[in-house]
């Protein structure tokens, strides 16, 4: 620095905003994601919904709140402008307590009709907490709304969204449930008598494509209720024991995009989603591939894992 010659008022403002100047810039994609804060006027709610600073885990200075409300939705929604059509992950903020809802409901405005995906707030508060990831269209409108309309106790929580552009080389690869909805041991889990992994999570649980690639439907006694994804790497990612499913036969899908719910259909003895991956013509087991998922690592390609060790 000492061999160019800055004019002194230059040197000034070197000296205080250096960190700004020098430091590495946010990486792209942060740059790129849409936020919208319950106090912007992209937020709108009705009456009935109040507004509160209690909280220290709030995104900004405040964040609305209202009472669980059976007779209609009365949502508070976020308005957002999307520069174009195609995959965003869909992530909100909010201040978790014992007193909030154990089952607020987000509706996400897809192209493909609304998702509701139904969140605790009563744990990971004051963090972005992702709902997944969704075709959403271009142009201004509504995008995410919180619902009054639940079954679950304790006050619904409206504070801000997050929506990030996810591009065809992003992220390729994705938990199967929500991060929050295991702890990391559950995928380490041997299956039965075959290569497969019993993911045991209640009824209503979001399920996400691992992989990018096209479903079809499954409903038969054994699997239930389920979706086959035939992965664009060439594998195959069977999931059963759904409640419903949120994508039709012949869609294509992105890692994280919502393809159903979890359930307790077909043959099973209690609620869990059932994983097994195809490829190379024969069964693998999945725990490694998702061990490197929730850890942040490189997964393994589907065609190296074992076909054995993870049954009894």
């Amino acid at each position: 620095m000492r061999r160019f010659r800055f004019p002194r008022v230059v040197v000034a403002v070197l000296a205080i905003l250096g960190a700004t100047f020098l430091t590495p810039t946010a990486p792209a994609q942060a740059q790129s994601a849409i936020i919208v804060d319950n106090a912007s006027s992209n937020f709108t709610a009705s009456s009935n919904w109040g507004r509160s600073a209690w909280s220290s885990q709030r995104y900004g200075e405040n964040y609305h709140f209202a009472t669980p409300y059976t007779g209609g939705s009365d949502a508070a929604w976020f308005r957002a402008t999307i520069p174009s059509t195609g995959s965003y992950r869909v992530e909100v903020w909010y201040p978790a307590d014992s007193g909030y809802n154990n089952a607020t409901p987000f509706v996400i405005v897809t192209t493909g009709g609304n998702v509701t995906v139904h969140v605790n707030q009563r744990t990971n508060g004051g963090r972005w907490v992702s709902l997944g990831n969704y075709q959403l269209a271009a142009g201004t409108r509504n995008v995410v709304g919180v619902s009054r309309w639940t079954n679950g106790t304790g006050y619904v929580i409206a504070d801000a969204i997050r929506l990030t552009p996810v591009s065809g080389g992003g992220d390729q690869w994705a938990l199967p449930v929500p991060r929050n909805a295991v702890p990391r041991s559950e995928y380490t889990r041997p299956h039965h008598t075959y290569p497969a992994i019993d993911i045991r999570v209640p009824v209503g649980t979001p399920t996400y494509a691992v992989r990018a690639g096209t479903v079809t439907r499954i409903n038969d006694s054994s699997c239930g209720l389920g979706i086959s994804l035939a992965g664009t790497d060439g594998a195959t990612y069977n999931y059963c024991h759904l409640s419903a499913w949120s994508v039709a036969s012949g869609t294509t899908v992105s890692p994280g995009q919502r393809i159903g719910t979890s359930g307790n259909t077909g043959n099973t003895t209690g609620p869990h989603l059932h994983l097994q991956i195809r490829a190379g013509g024969v069964l693998r087991c999945p725990q490694n591939l998702l061990l490197a998922i929730y850890d942040g690592t490189t997964p393994p390609p589907a065609s190296s894992l074992p076909t054995s060790g993870c049954y009894y």
